[in-house]
């Protein structure tokens, strides 16, 4: 299997990307950060939203597919790095940490866009792994809004 680095150049040259320099500017990071994506120096489970929606929506791929390869295999098949998806537990904590957004952001009657949106269910979902609150974690993400 390809690594996010190898699929990245690919992807980035049939995005008619030359340049590590090129793609940093369609997907607004810097260059030091797409040559870490290159020379993956980034871990999948590491991964910041905001920066795999904008490099991903730059190399115009699934942000799935840049981090974990070609889509269309199953879970948990040899060869893949589905192997490696989350629990049903860290789902459930993913699932809760975006309602509790996107309920958030309802109650307000904000639309903040899907990257901003993204970035705080990234958030949402960190403190939670970490034991915080549902209560504190809503908070946090009121204090994050505009």
């Amino acid at each position: 299997m390809n690594t996010l680095g190898q699929r990245l150049a690919v992807a980035m040259k049939d995005a008619g990307h030359a340049r590590p320099a090129d793609l940093a500017r369609a997907a607004e990071t810097t260059t030091a950060t797409v040559s870490n994506w290159l020379n993956d120096h980034v871990k999948a489970n590491h991964v910041k939203a905001e920066q795999l929606f904008r490099i991903a929506d730059a190399v115009k791929l699934d942000p799935r597919e840049l981090l974990f390869g070609p889509l269309g295999r199953g879970v948990g098949e040899r060869g893949t790095a589905y192997m490696h998806m989350p629990s049903e537990a860290h789902l459930d904590v993913w699932q809760a940490a975006y309602e509790l957004v996107a309920h958030i952001l309802d109650e307000r009657g904000l639309e903040v866009g899907y990257r901003r949106e993204a970035t705080l269910g990234l958030m949402a979902h960190d403190l939670l792994m970490e034991g915080v609150s549902r209560g504190k974690v809503a908070r946090v993400v009121m204090t994050a809004l505009p």
